[in-house]
């Protein structure tokens, strides 16, 4: 049992990919200052959309420490890359456009043109991520993976 927590506790490629999204999450508390003039503790720790994209910054994250520790030749930096992108185009068209008929939405039920939905709720607006979100929390990602690669006891794992 010993062993599983100290494995945890040096788990390299965890905590990329965590901090990566700990970071893009504590972010997103600042940023929702200054955009909506107050602090956002629950959009922050449950919300999703926007900056920075905390879902690209975790993927980036464990996508870069398999690059660090694997090379490129090994089939798991290329999965994780390829879900990456899959995770990046999602924010930036699906989940973004889903946003702005949410927008849309919220606008014709406020002027009576639609009947308020049954449950009383608006529909959520901030679903999605722009490129300069999905930009910011990429390098987040990658500075965490690459930052944590020079702690001593995540570089151990690095150079096995």
């Amino acid at each position: 049992m010993k062993n599983f927590f100290l494995d945890f506790l040096t788990n390299y490629w965890f905590w990329s990919a965590f901090t990566g999204w700990a970071v893009s999450q504590i972010t997103k508390l600042f940023t929702g200052v200054f955009k909506e003039r107050k602090w956002t503790l629950r959009a922050m720790i449950f919300g999703s959309g926007g900056m920075p994209s905390a879902h690209t910054a975790a993927a980036v994250g464990l996508t870069t420490a398999l690059v660090v520790t694997h090379g490129t030749g090994s089939p798991l930096p290329i999965v994780t890359g390829m879900i990456t992108i899959v995770i990046m185009t999602d924010a930036m068209a699906v989940r973004l456009e889903a946003g702005r008929h949410a927008r849309f939405l919220n606008r014709m039920v406020d002027e009576g043109r639609e009947p308020d939905p049954e449950d009383g709720k608006r529909f959520q607006t901030m679903l999605g991520h722009t490129f300069a979100q999905v930009a910011v929390g990429f390098a987040i990602g990658l500075a965490c993976a690459l930052l944590l690669s020079l702690i001593p006891g995540f570089a151990a794992k690095v150079a096995a």
